[in-house]
């Protein structure tokens, strides 16, 4: 037997949750929750093959930052590897699957979880660590982003967004001014302070003084492989 040809899943991860997809098919899979993706092509780098299986499946772009450890076999001439991977541009739609979620670290399995495909499980626990090491981010504190403008507010949430992270917009109002008069637009979110204070300068807003002091110390992020692991198997040579 020679050797597997390589399949690659994408953990799309925002905010906490990351994607899950149900698959139609084959009959013994419908029904059953995956990471989407697909199988690499001879000479692509695994993940181009990622970017490019998202693109045609969900029509979104997304960039790979991440693999997880190991690889699963799906049968004799099948293995799948997962990256961890976020949003940069669009909105995933379905386009071979009938359904999409997006689901937390407790979602992920056991009682009331999804029913994953089989391949699929050997990554849940890594990637369960993943949404609590995000979850722990968001607990850390919401950031406030004011801006004047209604199309800066939106565009800055739109970027947010595409990075991964939560952004949601909201009236502003400032103390002591009548109802009839222009009050700014606020972007709450779960981004980095550094990253909102670029948007802000370039969108000519402000970060509020009082969620910033409110917001704790960043955690360290989860390091996790810089690329795909091979995986040995009984018999194999070095």
């Amino acid at each position: 037997m020679g050797e597997r040809r390589l399949v690659v899943g994408a953990a799309i991860v925002r905010g906490a949750r990351v994607l899950a997809a149900r698959r139609t098919t084959p009959p013994e899979a419908a029904g059953r929750w995956e990471l989407p993706g697909g199988k690499v092509e001879p000479g692509e780098r695994p993940a181009d093959a990622l970017e490019r299986e998202i693109a045609e499946e969900l029509g979104c772009v997304i960039e790979v930052s991440a693999w997880l450890s190991g690889a699963s076999v799906i049968d004799d001439h099948l293995e799948l590897r997962v990256a961890v991977a976020r949003l940069v541009d669009g909105e995933p739609e379905p386009r071979e699957h009938d359904r999409l979620t997006w689901v937390g670290a407790d979602g992920l399995d056991g009682p009331g979880g999804l029913d994953w495909m089989v391949a699929d499980r050997p990554f849940l626990p890594e990637l369960r660590h993943v949404l609590r090491t995000a979850e722990t981010e968001q607990h850390r504190g919401v950031l406030r982003a004011v801006l004047f403008d209604e199309d800066d507010a939106t565009e800055v949430q739109r970027r947010l967004r595409a990075d991964g992270y939560e952004a949601r917009l909201e009236r502003e109002r400032l103390a002591g001014e009548d109802d009839d008069e222009d009050h700014p637009w606020a972007v709450l979110t779960d981004a980095p302070q550094l990253l909102v204070e670029v948007l802000v300068d370039e969108h000519d807003g402000w970060l509020d003084d009082d969620t910033v002091a409110s917001a704790a110390q960043p955690v360290a992020p989860l390091e996790l492989p810089s690329g795909p692991r091979r995986i040995k198997r009984p018999g194999a040579h070095s």
